[in-house]
């Protein structure tokens, strides 16, 4: 559609004129309206707003210049232009006209050369600002975009626990948040996906959940999709039974309109910064129960609790287990799971529902090593039926083989990506550096711990690949650092070396002339120059 314009006069031979005085379509414009009175000019514009309009001054009942003002007070928000028709006895309305925030006005009897001019010049104006507006709105929306992945990228890191507390804190306070931090429950939404869709149609009944939550009016004060595709929600300042009411609601909905079983983990309340974690992990574990309990319920971790009971597993290092898991020690893996049913035999219970509960808990640990990959148990081939199999254990020897079996596709699997680890593994090391650089406790030991690899190997391929030792590498982070604050601050060298995480002043000396070739004082004396 073109440039919709109203003409307006109490004569109709001029709105003829006017009308077939100019192929005022094939100049990409359109005759919305004739009108032969203000009063219905005005009815019209309701229905259909012009983007300008032409009026004449001398009209009965309401003339041009009521009509104007009248007209821009109710459109103001459309940013209507108007052109005054006018006879030269009329001129001193016009310029009264022109006050109003008129456009123009044309002269009768009207020369059409003048209003071909007038009009199109309008409609350049209108073009133009239709394409800024254009502009603007898709600088909005790219920044809405930009704004949305930089904030969803935050709130993974933080239910992981992967930011410091002073990030978490000037970030939820910017996102308008930081409620999270006087009390928080998550709620961690697990859609039982069919095998034949793609991760495209996954993130897309994701964002239908989202949209369904928004919808309902469940009003998170966080919602986004985690990178391994559950909807993780969290709650501040709200009664917990009821929150557990309408997650019971949305479990229903989610049921009946994206025809998918679905399952609602569900956290106690937690409070600090160390509880949104906390939270997190306790939503994770209470969906663990899912194999138990069945599909479509939501499920609190004080149900996963009651199944989790019974056993002593302290002398499980579970740490060791996910390193020999993810770097397929099959010998020590079996080692482990031969220990851990030694302790679900000595616990005496042989419940099939809390075998199969307990089944699930040990190869959590194991699905652990895969997530850094974007993987889960039931995204891997070999197990893609995998609730079905421990839902058919009897017996606890048949316990023992899902277990073994299970964790042996999780070690075929690495085997299988093998030759891209070693750059993964630098990339995670990378990562926990940059995050602990100014700990005192940063170390080899410190980092392997972090990623679940071996002190050797982590010390042998990062030296491969970055081609200097981890420990030279953080040690020339750490200068660097100094540095900039010998450069900005006027900070004692304890105090630097405090604040790039080395406790003893001398040994950070000795380190920053072996980095830079000078003294800290030889230093500090040369900038004097």
């Amino acid at each position: 559609m073109g440039i919709k314009v109203l003409i307006l006069d109490d004569e109709k031979l001029e709105r003829v004129l006017i009308r077939k005085g100019y192929d005022w379509e094939n100049n990409g414009f359109d005759i919305v309206c004739e009108a032969g009175s203000a009063q219905e000019a005005l009815e019209s514009m309701r229905i259909c707003p012009p983007d300008i309009v032409l009026t004449d001054i001398n009209m009965p009942n309401m003339n041009g210049l009521q009509f104007v003002a009248k007209a821009l007070e109710e459109f103001k928000d459309k940013n209507i232009k108007f052109i005054i028709i006018t006879g030269y006895r009329d001129f001193e309305y016009a310029r009264q006209a022109v006050k109003l925030g008129v456009e123009d006005f044309l002269l009768k009897p009207i020369d059409i050369e003048n209003l071909e001019s007038t009009v199109t010049k309008l409609k350049e104006e209108i073009l133009k600002s239709e394409e800024e507006k254009r502009a603007v709105n898709q600088l909005k929306e790219s920044l809405n975009r930009n704004m949305n992945i930089v904030k969803e990228s935050f709130l993974q890191r933080l239910v992981e626990n992967r930011v410091s507390e002073q990030e978490a804190v000037n970030k939820l306070n910017m996102y308008g948040c930081q409620s999270l931090i006087d009390q928080c429950i998550c709620c961690n939404i697990h859609l039982e996906f069919r095998q034949e869709l793609n991760e495209e149609k996954k993130l897309k009944m994701g964002k239908d959940v989202l949209t369904l939550i928004e919808a309902i009016k469940l009003n998170p004060v966080v919602s986004f999709i985690h990178y391994l595709g559950n909807v993780i929600l969290y709650f501040s300042h709200e009664d917990y039974d009821l929150i557990q009411k309408n997650m019971e609601l949305l479990e229903r909905e989610i049921n009946t309109l994206l025809l998918l079983p679905v399952n609602i983990g569900m956290s106690n309340i937690h409070t600090g910064f160390e509880g949104i974690h906390k939270a997190f992990m306790e939503s994770e574990k209470a969906l663990n129960a899912r194999i138990i309990l069945g599909q479509n319920r939501c499920i609190r971790y004080e149900d996963y609790l009651k199944y989790k009971k019974n056993v002593d597993l302290s002398d499980l290092d579970w740490d060791d287990f996910i390193f020999s898991v993810q770097n397929c020690l099959e010998s020590k893996v079996e080692e482990y799971v031969t220990l851990y049913m030694q302790r679900i035999r000595e616990s005496g219970n042989m419940d099939l529902q809390w075998l199969k509960f307990m089944t699930v808990y040990i190869l959590t640990k194991g699905e652990l090593t895969l997530h850094k990959l974007g993987k889960t148990l039931t995204n891997l081939e070999a197990l893609k039926n995998f609730s079905e199999r421990v839902d058919s254990i009897d017996s606890i020897e048949h316990m023992k083989d899902v277990i073994i079996n299970s964790l042996q596709a999780i070690m075929d699997f690495h085997r299988e990506t093998r030759p891209k680890k070693g750059k993964q593994v630098i990339e995670q090391a990378l990562e926990v550096i940059n995050k602990y650089l100014y700990d005192p406790n940063l170390s080899l030991s410190f980092v392997a711990s972090k990623i679940y690899t071996s002190d050797s190997y982590l010390s042998r391929v990062f030296k491969q690949e970055m081609k200097e030792s981890l420990i030279s590498y953080i040690t020339k982070k750490r200068m660097e650092e100094s540095i900039r604050l010998l450069n900005t601050t006027d900070l004692k060298v304890y105090e630097i070396a405090e604040k790039v995480g080395i406790k003893d002043p001398h040994y950070f000396s000795i380190c920053f002339k072996k980095h830079v070739g000078v003294t800290i004082k030889e230093y500090r004396k040369a900038k004097e120059f």
